[in-house]
């Protein structure tokens, strides 16, 4: 029996009866495309997922990411997918061509991402929270910021976090904890902890961009009182060149059921002194002795 994952008469029907998407074609930005190439798009989603990334459900859900000497390590069998929806350019659908992206519009990207993440959501994470990360430094980043980060975080060269939730937080984001110094070079050294991170570190990307929410000195309490800051997991030089590691790491995994291959991270800098599971306290002590270099955005 064929493996459906989701149903094309049903994804044909919202596009094309509901929501007319090929209409779309007559517009400046996507006249490029029409309904052939639309569901040409469509149909390799659906081969890549069936072929590549659904095999690796059971097998990565079985091993799970793992967290051995202060690394990540995804299931080995995440990998070749991971190449192939970079090769694809899958990991930023709707993103400029200029950028590394295939330029579609949000609801065929939608509907190409049923298939993907409908076969194996805990893989296909670590491509598309980059991607959600990249839109930030899109639309509130410095050009110099967009020219450093975007394409290589589009491309999935570079994956991407969102660093939001904190221990004694929770949702009420306002109450978070972690502070922001500026330093002399204009930089900022953050200190504080994060928890729940997908996708917080692994071995499928050779940097990871977070961006991270933090209170500088002296700002007003509550959520207008909060800034957010690029903090790479490798400091990005001035000509985009990769540096020394930041002072950001991984103190621990949590384990969630049904995406054990998806790496949900607590994460540490500067100051901050935690003992997780894999976190000793001869190297949590040596965190306390440096500092995390950023880039405010």
């Amino acid at each position: 029996m064929a493996q459906v994952i989701a149903d094309r008469r049903d994804i044909d029907f919202v596009l094309y009866e509901q929501f007319k998407v090929d209409q779309l074609t007559h517009c400046e930005k996507y006249s490029d495309f029409n309904r052939k190439t639309f569901d040409l798009i469509i149909n390799e989603a659906r081969n890549l997922a069936i072929k590549e990334i659904l095999p690796t459900l059971a097998e990565g859900d079985r091993n799970g990411a793992t967290f051995e000497d202060g690394k990540v390590k995804v299931p080995q069998c995440f990998h070749r997918p991971y190449k192939l929806m970079r090769e694809g350019e899958w990991t930023a659908m709707i993103a400029d061509p200029e950028l590394g992206g295939q330029g579609l519009p949000r609801s065929i990207a939608q509907a190409a991402s049923e298939y993907l993440s409908g076969a194996n959501y805990a893989c296909t994470l670590y491509a598309f929270v980059g991607h959600a990360a990249g839109e930030l430094v899109e639309n509130f980043g410095t050009e110099k910021q967009k020219q450093m980060f975007l394409k290589k975080m589009y491309t999935g060269q570079w994956s991407g976090t969102m660093q939001l939730t904190e221990p004694e937080a929770g949702s009420d984001v306002g109450a978070l904890t972690t502070t922001a110094v500026k330093n002399s070079d204009g930089t900022y050294s953050l200190t504080g902890n994060k928890i729940f991170i997908t996708g917080g570190d692994h071995d499928l990307a050779e940097n990871i961009i977070h961006p991270v929410l933090a209170r500088i000195e002296g700002a007003p309490k509550g959520t207008k009182g909060i800034s957010l800051f690029i903090v790479p997991k490798i400091w990005v030089n001035d000509d985009g060149s990769l540096g020394q590691p930041n002072d950001i790491v991984c103190t621990g995994i949590e384990e969630k059921m049904g995406i054990h291959g998806s790496a949900t991270c607590a994460m540490a800098c500067a100051a901050w002194h935690t003992i997780s599971p894999g976190c000793s306290t001869n190297r949590c002590a040596r965190i306390m002795k440096k500092k995390r270099r950023i880039i405010r955005a």
